[in-house]
């Protein structure tokens, strides 16, 4: 259930109480009479989830890279009139467009090689090529073995020969002289400059128990967020690698099954459940000659720490920082260390003594991870901190002293792009709480000034020189578009309109929901949104079908291009639903203050909010108070399960991957936010779906894959077995193969068909 706030991050209550009338919500969308429009295409199952008839709504953007020289890029695209994957360079200011590469050259070279001839085919068109700093070498994987093509000599070379061992996290050094790879949980280098080129491995234990350079489950789902599996680090000269070492060993091991073949397919991963032994970490440095040391971690006892970030300092490569969280979250340290090399034949690598440049603490709740600092030229750095209960930049001395605040209001930044001329780029929510938009400002805090003007939810991609950016946008209603702008937010060009999936927008007829805000009975003012039918009528009850995620700081009220899920509630829209979604105050974005509340008792205060806002739809004439369901997936899937047998308020609900006791979920993000069991068991208790089964209230579909490796199948099971002991009447929905989400094309076509069955029939 990882969490980061607009990190890009992220994914994962009190009883039935008098409900006090919320008040009247105020409109960012002017309410108009709507009127169908008879030419549109109405929305259908098929259209959306069918293997072989589902409409592509979303478009097809092309992957941008920018280049060294940050004056072009590189654009992975398909050719509009071939249909076919290529890989174009392209002049930024002009859009003069040339081939990167000889396709049918590199999979010849490849194909000589050693490459299959399928492999050689999939290789040459760049999907998934790690390049060198300089874009003129990439490294391909195929058949578990490694290739080097190089594009100045168009030559391929196999790199290793190890077919029963997949290299992974596979990279080259900063200098170009070395690739690194992680091989069956050790990491290895391969010297490019040696004929052949020469593999050393740098570590000698790795194990399914024990990872080295690589992350295991919990530290890649949790702590750097899900998809990013490296643990290993290289300092800006290529002579210096830091490492994490994981060992699972004490971890309980959780099994899952896949019963599909004849002959049963067993998968054993480490996975810590709260208050279980974490894996126990600790940071390492090697050389390229394959001399190792540990850093010092003695300031933090061995299970009551976790290394959240690691990197080298950009114009120190000798100087490492990392940070350094206590397990209950409470507590962040940004460290650095020098390496030391003892004059000797090879040089030996000797880390000094850890200094700390600064500590952030919270007494009442949880400290958030924030990324390393951003180093400026003189040796200071810009660094996020929450300790306002807001997300915002500060700047420090090199020592760490505070020296100033950058930025500062209730609104959070969301992501720093980088520095260059007394400049600092960003993302923020000083706009809007639903939108992300690209703001610069001076150091010295002066001259804040939003650089995308154009409503929606922006995300910039900047050139090293920050003289340049791409500006992904895209609105509610409007698929995603790229634009190329100057650094003052001038556009230059528009990359890719996206036309082909805007005019199915406008075709299938969706409409734009309206933005609202409701306080709650205690003032807090939620964000929300509310889609009517194309031909609503405000004389009419309407039945209303809710969603929720719910999780701390993950939005789902954003004016952005929600995809298939947002397509899903324009069919139920269309289908004569009016549907709801209202983010309680945790969930809100509105920083750490808003989140802070629930620390210690998760679903309580996300129910009271939810079902203000309940209570404010009740006020509206065309609402059918008495036909009013919930659903949601992951944490949204258990705060529906929560609210059904927590609360009245809603008819029906359908929960999809629910936790359903928070003592079966992964130990760091269920004490991030719940402190260890034995430190908060009422906490526990109360905030469990199982101990309150007896009251379930309202049909409830319960939903879960099988091989979901996240939250597992055993909260589903557990929960049917409270279902059954109290003799409650409930739906199962289990998806064989399915991990936290349902993907494979015929299970989802099946899974929403069956939610929507569920939905006329009980709405």
């Amino acid at each position: 259930m990882t969490y980061f706030r607009w990190s890009a991050a992220r994914l994962a209550l009190l009883g039935a109480a008098l409900l006090v009338a919320a008040t009247p919500a105020v409109s960012r969308v002017a309410v108009n009479s709507r009127t169908a429009d008879k030419s549109t295409k109405r929305l259908t199952l098929e259209a959306l989830f069918d293997p072989v008839q589902r409409v592509n709504f979303s478009g097809n953007l092309p992957r941008l890279v920018w280049l060294p020289d940050g004056k072009q890029y590189l654009s992975f695209e398909v050719n509009a009139q071939t249909r076919q994957y290529e890989v174009v360079q392209v002049e930024a200011l002009t859009g003069k467009r040339t081939p990167f590469h000889d396709p049918a050259r590199m999979q010849s070279a490849l194909e000589a090689a050693g490459m299959a001839a399928d492999d050689s085919r999939t290789a040459a068109t760049l999907r998934g090529a790690i390049f060198d700093a300089a874009f003129r070498r990439v490294l391909l994987s195929a058949d578990n073995d490694l290739y080097l093509y190089d594009f100045t000599t168009d030559r391929a070379q196999r790199l290793t020969t190890s077919p029963g061992a997949a290299e992974e996290e596979y990279d080259f050094s900063p200098d170009g002289r070395r690739v690194s790879f992680v091989r069956d949980n050790d990491l290895y280098l391969l010297d490019l400059t040696a004929t052949p080129p020469a593999e050393r491995r740098l570590t000698q234990d790795g194990s399914s128990s024990v990872f080295n350079g690589i992350l295991d489950w919990v530290y890649e789902e949790e702590v750097y967020g899900r998809g990013k599996r490296r643990g290993y680090w290289w300092n800006a000269t290529g002579t210096l690698l830091a490492y994490l070492r994981l060992d699972d060993t004490a971890v309980p091991v959780h099994v899952l099954t896949d019963d599909v073949p004849f002959r049963q397919r067993v998968e054993r991963t480490h996975y810590p459940q709260a208050g279980d032994p974490n894996p126990l970490v600790s940071l390492h440095v090697a050389t390229c000659e394959g001399e190792t040391a540990e850093v010092s971690l003695q300031a933090y006892p061995a299970d009551d720490r976790i290394v959240t970030r690691v990197g080298w300092h950009p114009q120190q490569p000798n100087t490492l920082l990392f940070e350094v969280q206590n397990r209950r979250q409470t507590r962040l340290d940004l460290n650095t260390t020098t390496v030391l090399m003892l004059e000797s034949m090879p040089p030996l690598p000797r880390p000094a003594a850890p200094e700390r440049l600064l500590r952030e603490e919270s007494a009442t709740a949880w400290v958030e991870v924030v990324e390393l600092p951003t180093f400026l030229p003189d040796g200071s750095f810009l660094w996020q901190s929450d300790q306002t209960g807001f997300r915002h930049l500060y700047h420090h001395a090199a020592d760490g002293k505070r020296l100033r605040a950058v930025t500062q209001g209730e609104w959070d930044v969301r992501e720093l792009y980088g520095v260059a001329n007394g400049q600092v780029y960003f993302a923020a929510a000083a706009h809007s709480p639903i939108a992300n938009h690209l703001y610069r400002i001076q150091l010295d805090g002066t001259g804040l000034t939003r650089l995308s003007q154009t409503e929606g939810t922006h995300a910039a991609e900047f050139n090293a020189t920050c003289t340049a950016y791409f500006d992904v946008s895209s609105t509610v209603t409007t698929p995603p578009q790229i634009t190329l702008h100057q650094a003052d937010g001038k556009l230059v060009r528009i990359i890719a309109d996206n036309a082909e999936a805007r005019a199915l927008a406008a075709e299938y007829g969706l409409a734009r929901p309206d933005f609202q805000q409701v306080k709650t009975r205690d003032g807090f003012v939620m964000e929300a949104m509310l889609l009517r039918p194309p031909d609503f009528d405000p004389q009419k009850k309407y039945p209303v079908w809710c969603y929720a995620y719910s999780g701390p700081g993950a939005q789902s009220v954003v004016d952005r291009w929600g995809g298939q899920r947002m397509l899903w509630h324009q069919l139920l829209a269309q289908r004569g639903y009016l549907v709801w979604i209202c983010d309680n105050r945790s969930a809100s974005g509105k920083g750490m203050r808003s989140m802070a509340p629930i620390y210690g008792r998760l679903g309580e205060l996300e129910l009271r909010d939810l079902e203000d806002g309940v209570a404010y739809l009740k006020t509206l004439p065309y609402v059918d108070g008495n036909r009013i369901g919930l659903w949601g997936w992951s944490y949204g899937g258990y705060i529906t399960a929560y609210a059904l047998t927590h609360s009245t308020v809603f008819k029906c609900g359908i929960a999809g991957a629910p936790v359903t006791d928070w003592r079966n979920y992964d130990s760091i993000y269920t004490e991030r936010y719940m402190k260890l069991p034995q430190d908060n068991p009422e906490g526990y208790e109360r905030s469990s779906v199982v101990a309150a089964a007896r009251h379930l209230h309202g049909p409830l579909l319960l939903v879960h894959g099988l091989m979901d490796d996240n939250v597992h199948p055993r909260n589903s099971v557990q929960l049917i077995d409270a279902l059954h002991k109290a003799d409650r009447p409930f739906e199962f929905l289990p998806y064989p193969q399915s991990r936290h989400g349902v993907v494979t094309p015929y299970r989802v076509k099946h899974l929403y068909g069956r939610m929507l069955a569920f939905i006329e029939k009980h709405l």
